[in-house]
């Protein structure tokens, strides 16, 4: 009951820390100005650490946009070293974007309120927004966001590009090997356990389902 009500506790907190966040805030020079910065929490070398999901799907979609170009940059210098010898195009900038979110005639957070409330109040759909119903909807958002990254995370170790990673071509999370490393612990037994583990039908490869879980 304890966690029930810290979730709860949480859920409301960062709803309305994202109401806040996105609300127009009035200046003298520009008053549609609220410096809204997207964030990306994708990284090779710490990926275990991750920024509160998004609770408006289409700002976790901009968000994505931009950690899958992080991504493509982070694993050509990572897998594919011999593609930097080759001229790289100008990175695009950010300010494009974050400027469409902070500009209240086109990211509207009233209207996407409006927008999301119907998809939220489904359990019933009585016009009003429970505390479960919020809490449903992050974890749908989190999964959505959890499928994303499994799906990049996947497409590093598919080696022959079939949507299935093999137990040769797997390798066990650099988080956990950082963590195991720190403690003096042999990754192989871990990799392997996990492997099959995740194997759910028996066939010696992961599809994108098994290496989710």
């Amino acid at each position: 009951m304890g966690e029930l009500s810290a979730i709860v506790y949480m859920t409301v907190a960062l709803l309305i820390l994202f109401i806040i966040s996105y609300s127009p805030k009035k200046h003298p020079a520009d008053n549609r100005r609220r410096l809204a910065k997207l964030r990306s929490s994708f990284s090779f070398s710490n990926p275990d650490r991750h920024e509160p999901v998004a609770f408006d799907p289409l700002v976790a979609k901009i968000e994505r946009r931009r950690e899958d170009k992080q991504w493509e940059k982070q694993y050509v210098e990572h897998s594919r070293p011999d593609y930097l010898q080759y001229p790289e195009p100008a990175e695009e900038s950010q300010p494009e974007t974050e400027d469409y979110l902070n500009d209240e005639d086109k990211f509207n957070v009233t209207n996407r309120l409006v927008l999301l409330f119907p998809k939220i109040d489904v359990d019933p759909a009585d016009g009003f927004v429970t505390e479960n119903e919020l809490i449903e909807w992050n974890l749908q958002q989190a999964m959505k966001e959890e499928w994303f990254r499994s799906l990049r995370e996947m497409e590093i170790h598919d080696k022959n590009n079939d949507g299935l990673v093999s137990y040769a071509e797997y390798e066990a999370p650099s988080w956990v090997k950082n963590d195991y490393a720190s403690f003096g612990h042999d990754m192989g037994w871990w990799t392997e356990e996990h492997f099959y583990a995740s194997d759910a039908d028996g066939d010696h490869v992961l599809n994108l389902t098994e290496f989710n879980e």
